[in-house]
């Protein structure tokens, strides 16, 4: 049985699905805060960028709406509140994240392995949280949402199996490239699966095309390994 789409809280409405990327994210931050409990001020500097991009990436998606739907921002200034930029928004935030991530980064002198590693712990935790939330709380699309939420873990056990080793871009890039034929398996299973091209949806082919890419840099990156190997 699948609980309401809105819930009341005090005077506040607030939507399950927001409720549940709120708690996601805050699973994120927990999974983060015990992976670098041993280090203070590393763990505190991570917070804030990680809070930082977050913050900047909800004002990005949910005010795009304003640059991608001028005229209907400007005739009903109240939309803005209700509407946010939908996909083209989204993805406009993450560019913007991705630019605050790296500037701030190296602007704090931060150690790139350790950001990048604890940014993919935080990030396949809140992955695995969403998927397994959605399942257990709304009860639609089920088997989409358990494989994804499997699929997290898989990928949050790894990341932690393989902590001190992630230095190696070889590595960081074996990751997503399984981490993107994962992604195209699994688009199989969705309600919402809709192909274009040789049976495989839009979502499916960006998520190929990534992984094909991972590989490229793979292969690229062994061989400079081994040519530079060779030399010694």
């Amino acid at each position: 049985m699948s609980l309401p789409d809105v819930i009341q809280l005090g005077p506040f409405l607030v939507k399950m699905s927001m409720l549940i990327r709120v708690v996601s994210i805050l699973l994120a931050f927990a999974s983060v805060h015990l992976r670098l409990r041993e280090e203070r001020e590393l763990k505190k500097t991570i917070w804030e960028i990680m809070s930082g991009g977050i913050l900047l990436g909800f004002v990005v998606w949910k005010f795009s709406y304003i640059l991608l739907y001028p005229s209907k921002a400007m005739e009903q200034p109240a939309s803005i509140l209700y509407f946010s930029g939908g996909d083209r928004g989204f993805w406009l935030a993450m560019i913007a994240v991705l630019v605050y991530l790296v500037v701030t980064v190296r602007k704090r002198e931060i150690p790139i392995p350790v950001f990048a590693a604890s940014l993919a712990l935080g990030g396949w935790t809140a992955w695995a949280a969403a998927f397994l939330l959605t399942w257990a709380v709304e009860g639609q699309d089920g088997w989409y949402s358990v494989q994804q939420a499997a699929i997290g873990i898989l990928f949050l056990l790894l990341v932690i199996r393989k902590w001190k080793t992630l230095t190696n871009a070889v590595h960081w890039l074996n990751l997503l490239m399984w981490f993107g034929i994962s992604q195209v398996y699994v688009a199989f299973f969705s309600q919402e699966h809709s192909p274009v091209l040789a049976g495989l949806s839009r979502e499916q082919w960006l998520s190929y095309l990534f992984a094909v890419l991972a590989w490229i840099l793979v292969s690229r990156a062994r061989d400079m390994g081994g040519a530079s190997h060779e030399k010694k």
